[in-house]
């Protein structure tokens, strides 16, 4: 025989879980967002960096603060890479890398990159990815995604980079899997 403590129990622990799992609140209290679920997308391309160097006729990386610490701490470049779909630098641009490097290791090389991934062809043309990271003498790293817009909006996730067989004195080429997450338009 039930109780009255039993009946209490009941009423304020089970009784909400079976209503809502009845959708019997659908009606009353239904979900103000039209939310869609984030779209998953994997993405293949070529950063390519002209060195500020003696020597690179189309550099696209100007140093704006030059530094007489060891190994260069606190000095600063900003950049204008391209990306591309293939290792030609000549064809296949579909955007830029936009941003600034600057040496943030004071024993060791460990540059702290911050920059836009801005796409100007194909289905991504206006879009923008948010890339953080930090670039030093391993020729493999990772790159955080922080955000975005356009296609890409509220972009979240990862960018894994090698350096290419195809690189240059003149052209340092970075091969990047770019693996993002985002928010399609909500359907209104």
């Amino acid at each position: 025989m039930a109780t009255p403590s039993h009946c209490l129990i009941f009423l304020f622990l089970c009784l909400p879980a079976v209503l809502v799992k009845a959708n019997i609140f659908g009606d009353i209290y239904p979900c103000p967002c039209k939310c869609s679920q984030e779209n998953e997308t994997s993405l293949h391309m070529y950063l390519h960096q002209f060195p500020a160097l003696p020597g690179v006729p189309n550099r696209n990386e100007y140093g704006v603060i030059n530094s007489t610490e060891p190994i260069g701490f606190g000095q600063m470049y900003v950049h204008d890479w391209l990306l591309t779909t293939g290792t030609s630098a000549n064809e296949n641009v579909v955007g830029r890398l936009q941003g600034f490097h600057l040496q943030a290791g004071q024993t060791t090389t460990s540059w702290y990159m911050a920059h836009t991934m801005v796409f100007s062809d194909g289905s991504f043309a206006g879009s923008t990815i948010e890339v953080s990271g930090l670039l030093g003498v391993k020729p493999n790293g990772q790159w955080s995604i922080t955000g975005g817009t356009g296609t890409f909006a509220s972009a979240h996730g990862t960018i894994k980079f090698t350096n290419s067989q195809s690189s240059t004195a003149t052209d340092d080429i970075r091969e990047l899997d770019i693996h993002v997450f985002h928010t399609p338009k909500a359907v209104v």
